[in-house]
């Protein structure tokens, strides 16, 4: 490889950082559910059910967004992702009806379809071309952790500022700091080589075919239900926290604060990501994380207490770690044309699990009480979770013996 691209694909590395720090640089975090409940007027269980559009818009257009990736290169699709995000989030702080804050949500909608599994495959590929893609769990990882990182200062800036001037004013702020994640993506360069796009001569139906093909195989099947799976642990950190501080007395210059230790528990997942597989190997690290959300849903449903928040820092914990781990296993089954797309399945396998699920637990949030939504939440990763990890598990066993074959054969994706 020339100096002058290798030291271009490293610059690729510390731009990533600094992509994702704009992009979750958020000062809307501490405040969101916040702001629809108090100032725009819905109720928990309408702020869950908004969501259903937004998720059904990404299951719409997550593989040919992805697609375009594939085809077009990861530097554009990261670049429009980025402009749409910051779009998204701007209209989101201005919308004063229920019917803009849902085209915002659409908006946000194609801005998610775009980036995951692109941004993914983007680092990926930059390590592929460096000759170091055995790092990804590492880089990646601290990607995660720089955006969680950006998340607890976007919290801990976003709530007093709220508390200061108004619920709508960090959310308008937060799409002009988005808009900066934009600008940095201009300056990356393209890590996916002309020869390993997808052709342009081929149908997109064909590519989503292929990539559905690649996806069927059980050791991608069931890696990618599996994300699904933990998407079900990422809703009472998403939804439910700030209610449930709010409920317990916290004010909203303090949510901030108690958020907190949740987003450092998220760093330390992503920073140690790989060394819990090194540690612990790959199958007892996946097993060992549907455990971990059944026990924080189990704390929240039994202790009504606002000490019982030390639930949150475990679930998110397990929810971060949970992202360099599996891609990590998908991207090293998929080849390179057809990487964005089929890990961007992971994306679609957490809406088509909030769509019914979130809705769900608000309603009985709203209608019951939180404890019982937590201790629904719980039950579901615990019915679901045992078969999957079961028909899963003979695939993990033979992970070792199946990746010897894969680099004898020089054929990703195989079983």
């Amino acid at each position: 490889m020339e100096a002058a691209t290798s030291g271009a694909m490293q610059s690729n590395i510390r731009k990533y950082y600094v992509f994702h720090f704009f992009l979750n640089f958020q000062l809307w975090w501490p405040i969101w559910v916040l702001y629809l409940t108090e100032k725009r007027g819905l109720t928990l269980a309408e702020v869950t059910l908004i969501d259903i559009p937004f998720w059904l818009s990404i299951v719409l257009l997550q593989i040919p967004a992805a697609a375009i990736a594939d085809r077009w290169g990861r530097k554009p699709t990261l670049i429009a992702a980025a402009a749409a995000f910051a779009a998204a989030i701007t209209f989101f702080g201005l919308a004063s009806t229920f019917w803009l804050i849902l085209c915002s949500y659409m908006i946000w909608g194609i801005a998610f379809s775009l980036l995951f599994g692109t941004e993914s495959a983007f680092i990926y590929d930059t390590l592929k071309a460096l000759g170091r893609e055995e790092e990804y769990p590492k880089i990646y990882g601290r990607g995660w952790a720089v955006m969680t990182g950006a998340a607890v200062a976007g919290t801990l800036v976003g709530a007093p500022l709220a508390a200061a001037t108004d619920l709508s004013i960090p959310i308008v702020l937060s799409g002009g700091i988005a808009a900066m994640a934009a600008l940095t993506a201009l300056t990356f360069h393209e890590p996916l080589a002309p020869q390993a796009r997808t052709s342009p001569a081929l149908p997109y139906g064909q590519i989503i075919r292929e990539s559905l093909d690649i996806a069927r195989r059980p050791a991608v099947r069931y890696s990618i239900l599996f994300f699904g799976l933990i998407t079900i642990g990422s809703i009472a950190p998403i939804f439910f926290f700030q209610p449930f501080l709010s409920a317990h007395g916290v004010s909203t210059g303090e949510v901030g604060i108690w958020q907190t230790p949740m987003r450092i528990a998220g760093i330390i997942g992503a920073l140690l990501a790989h060394r819990f597989i090194l540690a612990l190997g790959e199958r007892r690290t996946f097993y060992l994380m549907p455990l971990g959300l059944i026990a924080g849903y189990s704390l929240l449903a039994l202790w009504d207490s606002v000490y019982a928040q030390v639930a949150f820092p475990l679930i998110y914990f397990v929810v971060v770690l949970s992202q360099p781990t599996a891609t990590d296993y998908l991207n090293r089954r998929v080849p390179s044309e057809q990487r964005a797309t089929v890990v961007s399945l992971t994306n679609l396998a957490r809406s088509a699990v909030l769509i019914p699920s979130a809705p769900l637990l608000g309603l009985l949030a709203d209608e019951a009480s939180t404890s019982a939504a937590f201790a629904a939440g719980g039950i579901i990763i615990a019915v679901l979770g045992l078969p999957l990890m079961l028909l899963w598990l003979p695939h993990l066993r033979g992970a070792g013996q199946e990746e010897r074959a894969l680099e004898a054969t020089g054929e990703p994706g195989g079983e």
